[in-house]
């Protein structure tokens, strides 16, 4: 009987959005329709809405690693799983948007695909965005994992990649798993060695950018470029 009672509100909360395009149920509601997929013959409502307080927002459920996923009651392996799957098809979409677009039209863009690359990262990665001259995204690679602390590296391996793409301009960001996104002084002079390397070739260096936890670092914002 309640496995009855549950279906139906399965099926009128499936009817609801499919008839307004998501736009009329709630961001639970949302979760819960997601979950049912992943838990068939369960009531998954608790457990949206527990993954909504834990995280605080969809957001936060989109960039959870599977660790604290895996935290929350009821949420069992497949279901993080499935949880992951979504993960990587929003970041696979974003980056595709990007690709091809005026990446510094919306600086907001740029932060939130940024913020969704290097969330689930425990390490250090550092990404270089190479840019057209009309500042469309021709390619974004990451040039290493680690820190600059640990891992020598130098402009000329991010230079000579920009020729090879015939690149205008770059941007590039790196991520600091420790939340905090000030700069070390690697960062800086690693900067300044670029931003001096690439005028050297006519290729400009339109920022570096540190992502933290909950917030970000920019060269060019803070004035050291």
């Amino acid at each position: 009987m309640v496995e009855h009672s549950n279906g139906g509100h399965r099926e009128r909360l499936r009817a609801r959005f499919a008839g307004t395009l998501g736009a009329g149920v709630a961001d639970y509601e949302l979760l819960e329709l997601a979950l049912t997929f992943a838990i068939p013959r369960k009531d998954v409502k608790p457990i949206a809405k527990e993954m909504l307080r834990t995280f605080g927002s969809l957001s936060n459920v989109m960039v959870a690693t599977p660790e604290q996923l895996g935290a929350v009651k009821g949420l069992g392996p497949s279901s993080v799983v499935f949880i992951q799957v979504v993960q990587q098809l929003a970041l696979r979409v974003r980056r595709e948007k990007l690709v091809g677009q005026p990446v510094l039209a919306s600086r907001l863009e740029l932060m939130d695909y940024l913020y969704t690359k290097f969330a689930q990262c425990t390490r250090e990665e550092f990404h270089v965005l190479y840019l057209d001259a009309k500042m469309k995204l021709l390619a974004d690679e990451m040039l290493f994992a680690g820190t600059l602390h640990e891992i020598a590296t130098s402009p000329r391996d991010i230079l000579k990649r920009a020729l090879e793409l015939n690149a205008s301009g770059l941007i590039v960001a790196h991520n600091h798993p420790s939340g905090s996104p000030d700069p070390s002084g690697p960062d800086e002079m690693f900067t300044m060695m670029l931003v001096q390397a690439a005028a050297a070739l006519g290729v400009d260096v339109h920022d570096h950018v540190i992502v933290g936890t909950e917030n970000h670092y920019s060269f060019k914002g803070g004035g050291k470029m």
